[in-house]
């Protein structure tokens, strides 16, 4: 099975720019692609955080929250990915977009609503199926479709909804962090699928010879 499109730096500056121009909702769209690439989530663990998991009572946004259905924790830490949330909030709260009941509590929103709205100001979907063996699954196949779109719209070829776990992996990598943290970060269920992801680095020839000398 082929891997997911590793996303360069290049292609990811382009992808913001292009989606903060072009977006009817440029603040909510460059927030999911900060979670999309900065987080290590999935996009069904993005569909699934919910305001009062990243945003406290006083309307700070949070250091650090569990994600739902796995037992890791993401680190609200990056400055980027903190500016962009802060700025979809506030197009939340500009707009009254999912307000609750308590105006001086999560600045007036429901603590219990999604993060993530779609264009019909609703949660975007998640479809619970059966498996053969009468198991639940769950998909998020209109995120999904939205975050394809965001990817196409910026020339990106074959996008897909597990690039932003690739290149979170391949980045952090890179940038010389282990194995072993990578892992826990991505949540995979075995270390070889974090290693997969890893050894297979498409190194740019231009890259290495533009530090040779």
């Amino acid at each position: 099975m082929a891997l997911p499109p590793f996303i360069d730096k290049a292609k990811r500056d382009w992808l913001f720019k292009v989606t903060e121009l072009n977006s009817t909702q440029p603040e909510r769209d460059a927030a999911l692609l900060a979670f999309f690439f900065g987080s290590a989530c999935t996009t069904l663990e993005i569909n699934r955080i919910q305001l009062k998991d990243v945003l406290k009572k006083s309307g700070k946004l949070s250091k650090r929250f569990d994600v739902r259905g796995n037992e890791r924790v993401v680190y609200l830490t990056n400055p980027k990915l903190c500016d962009y949330t802060n700025r979809y909030i506030d197009y939340r709260v500009k707009n009254r977009i999912g307000l609750g009941d308590n105006p001086d509590q999560y600045l007036g929103l429901d603590p219990d609503d999604a993060l993530f709205f779609s264009y019909q100001s609703k949660p975007f979907s998640i479809v619970r199926t059966k498996t053969k063996r009468g198991n639940d699954t769950y998909r998020c196949d209109a995120l999904n479709r939205h975050l394809k779109m965001l990817m196409q719209n910026a020339g990106i070829e074959s996008p897909s909804i597990l690039s932003g776990r690739r290149t979170f992996a391949v980045t952090l990598h890179r940038q010389g962090y282990d194995i072993a943290h990578i892992h826990y970060m991505l949540g995979n269920k075995t270390l070889e699928t974090t290693q997969k992801l890893l050894t297979t680095d498409p190194i740019s020839m231009g890259d290495i010879a533009r530090n040779a000398f």
